[in-house]
């Protein structure tokens, strides 16, 4: 009986994933988006992890060695729009603190208006540019995971499926758009 149990977890712990190897980020975004246009839900798609992850859990394997791996380490997909977005409030959000913290601290001090604007302005422009510093930062960040991934042979993207349907459904939309080695395997979660 408990070996019954125990292999009933284990096929509970276990979920079917369409993965594929693309060459460049525009095939790569172009899948994602037709997975996405397809009723594909974001938390079932996810990307290799930054190349400093994958070297400590998985060694400086070739993507095509990491594909069916299920200790590679993976990133939730997050929509470029998304990353933007965030971008522009760290950026405006840092320019309204500094803004707001530099008006405060003059008129608390000297308590002349137009003094506290030009305060304000001078604060809130540092801070921004600190924003805009740290949003270079990430597209950097974005611009070597993608460079590590390829030196790797390629951008690995997986997509978990729930039926059979399902996963015709996504190895065509994966090979469409110029996925390679587009393959259906087991992972275990």
């Amino acid at each position: 009986m408990d070996e019954e149990v125990s292999g009933k977890e284990e096929r509970r712990n276990e979920v079917r994933e369409v993965v594929g190897v693309f060459n460049d980020l525009a095939s790569l975004q172009s899948a994602i988006d037709d997975l996405l246009t397809d009723g594909f839900d974001r938390s079932e798609i996810s990307l290799l992890a930054e190349d400093k992850d994958v070297r400590e859990k998985a060694g400086a394997k070739r993507a095509v060695e990491l594909e069916d791996d299920s200790r590679t380490p993976r990133l939730h997909y997050i929509e470029a729009e998304s990353l933007a977005l965030g971008k522009v409030s760290l950026v405006a959000g840092l320019f309204y603190i500094g803004a707001f913290m530099g008006a405060g601290a003059l008129t608390a001090g000297s308590g002349i208006f137009a003094s506290p604007l030009v305060a304000g302005a001078a604060t809130g422009g540092l801070a921004g540019l600190a924003g805009l510093v740290l949003a270079q930062f990430i597209g950097r960040r974005q611009t070597n995971w993608a460079r590590a991934q390829l030196e790797r042979g390629g951008l690995l993207l997986w997509a978990r499926t729930w039926t059979e349907e399902r996963e015709r459904e996504a190895v065509a939309i994966m090979q469409r758009n110029g996925g390679h080695d587009v393959h259906v395997h087991t992972a275990t979660v």
